[in-house]
């Protein structure tokens, strides 16, 4: 089974700009005490997500604020994912995107790092429809929501404050 740091360094890669690959070093180090020896499984995959999104927030905090990845601080990766109530989860991705835009990407640049991640966190892993077989609604885990917030939100949740350390 693969582990969660190792499929974390996959999608991390060697392309990019020297700033995408300096924010994914932050993000694999501060994410080392809480995945070291965790594998793929259960909530593997949304760990994943989150380490993947944990890198590209660093990386659009610290690009539009010409600081280090190491002084990115929770509170400005928190306020990435902020949500108003009664507001959709469509309004937070286009506030990522737009930045992300605006940083130079393409978003549907195929060869752009950057916009591959992003492609692979924007996808919405919708709850199934009322009339789906039951089997679909066993106990197993779940994914609702787009990998990028459903990842940083468990990423970021109290439980791990210790092991996530800013």
């Amino acid at each position: 089974m693969t582990l969660i740091l190792s499929q974390l360094r996959e999608w991390q890669g060697e392309d990019g700009p020297a700033e995408w690959q300096a924010a994914w070093a932050r993000a694999l180090d501060l994410l080392g005490p809480l995945c070291q020896g965790r594998e793929m499984v259960w909530d593997g995959p949304v760990l994943a997500d989150g380490g993947a999104a944990l890198a590209v927030a660093i990386y659009i905090i610290a690009r539009e604020s010409s600081i280090a990845p190491e002084q990115v601080h929770r509170a400005q990766i928190r306020s990435l994912i902020e949500q108003p109530p009664g507001t959709a989860s469509t309004a937070v991705r286009a506030r990522w995107e737009t930045r992300l835009s605006a940083l130079g990407h393409d978003l549907n640049d195929g060869a752009d790092p950057v916009a591959v991640m992003w492609r692979h966190l924007r996808a919405d892993n919708c709850p199934p429809a009322d009339d789906a077989f039951s089997w679909i609604d066993d106990p197993g885990p779940r994914r609702w929501g787009p990998g990028y917030l459903e990842g940083l939100r468990l990423v970021l949740a109290p439980i791990h404050e210790d092991r996530l350390q800013f």
